[in-house]
C-alpha cells in the first residue's frame, strides 16, 4: 500500500517545492499582447524533427538487435537491492496509481493558486491521454509475447494482442512514466527523468518486457510529453475584451 502512494507523494513534493521556484523568463508570457510572436505553427516539426525521429529509430532498431542479450544480462545481475529498487519504481508506471495522482496534484495546484504546477500537471494528463490510444493500438496489432513466455524476442502475432501476455510491445508502464514525468522534467529539473528511466529498467528486470518494448513505449511517452509541454505557451490572445484562448 505504501508503494502505491509513492507517485502521489512525489507529485505533492513538487507541489510544495514549486512555490519556491520562479518562472523562467522564457516560460512567462504577458497577457494582452500581440500573439504574432507567440503562436508557433511549426511546433510539430520541431518536436518530431527528422533528426529526432532518426535518432529514435536508430535506438529502437539497435534495441531489437540486443533484446536477448540485454534480457540475459539483467537475469544474471539481480540482487536484493535491485529487487527493492525495481519494486519501488515499478509503481510510477502504474496507470491505476498515476491517474488519480495527476488529478490530486492538479487539484492541489488550483487550491494553492500555483498556475505553474496545475498547468504542468494538465500537460502530463494531455500527454497520457493522447499517447495511450497509440500505445494500446500497437500492443493489439503487434501481438508480441512477453519475455517470461519464453517464445523469443521476435515472436509476433499480427492482431493477436488479445491477452496480457501477448501485449509486450510497447511497454505501457514505460509509456505512462515518460508521458507523465517528461513535462515535469522539462519544467522543473532534468533529474526527474531518472523516474521514467527507472520504470523502464524495472519492467525489464521483472522479465515483463524486452528492451525494444521499453524503448518504443518510452519514446511514445517522451514525444507526447515534450509536445504537450512545449504547447503550454501556445496562446491566441484577444486584448480588446479580455478574452484569452489557450491551445
Amino acid at each position: 500500500m505504501k508503494n502505491k502512494l509513492l507517485p502521489l507523494i512525489f507529485l505533492l513534493l513538487i507541489a510544495i517545492q514549486s512555490k519556491g521556484f520562479k518562472l523562467n523568463q522564457q516560460d512567462s508570457i504577458p497577457y494582452f499582447k500581440s500573439s504574432r510572436n507567440i503562436l508557433n505553427p511549426g511546433l510539430g516539426k520541431e518536436v518530431f524533427s527528422s533528426k529526432n525521429l532518426i535518432v529514435f529509430g536508430g535506438l529502437l532498431g539497435s534495441a531489437f538487435l540486443i533484446d536477448e542479450w540485454a534480457n540475459d544480462r539483467i537475469k544474471d545481475n539481480q540482487s536484493s537491492f535491485t529487487n527493492a529498487y525495481t519494486d519501488f519504481f515499478n509503481e510510477f508506471g502504474e496507470k491505476k496509481i498515476i491517474a488519480p495522482s495527476i488529478v490530486a496534484t492538479w487539484a492541489i495546484g488550483r487550491v494553492i493558486k500555483d498556475e505553474r504546477l496545475s498547468n504542468t500537471t494538465l500537460n502530463s494528463a494531455k500527454a497520457l491521454l493522447t499517447g495511450a490510444i497509440l500505445t494500446e493500438s500497437v500492443k493489439i496489432i503487434a501481438g508480441r509475447s512477453r519475455p517470461d513466455q519464453m517464445n523469443g524476442n521476435m515472436h509476433f502475432d499480427a492482431f493477436g494482442g488479445n491477452t496480457n501476455n501477448s501485449k509486450s510491445f510497447p511497454s505501457g508502464h514505460a509509456f505512462v512514466a515518460w508521458s507523465v514525468f517528461t513535462p515535469f522534467a522539462e519544467e522543473y529539473s532534468k533529474w526527474i527523468y531518472a523516474i521514467p528511466v527507472s520504470v523502464s529498467l524495472a519492467r525489464m528486470y521483472r522479465n515483463r518486457h524486452w528492451l525494444s518494448d521499453v524503448v518504443l513505449g518510452g519514446g511514445i511517452g517522451y514525444f507526447a510529453g515534450l509536445y504537450s509541454h512545449k504547447r503550454k505557451n501556445q496562446r491566441v490572445l484577444f486584448s480588446g475584451n479580455g478574452i484569452i484562448i489557450k491551445f
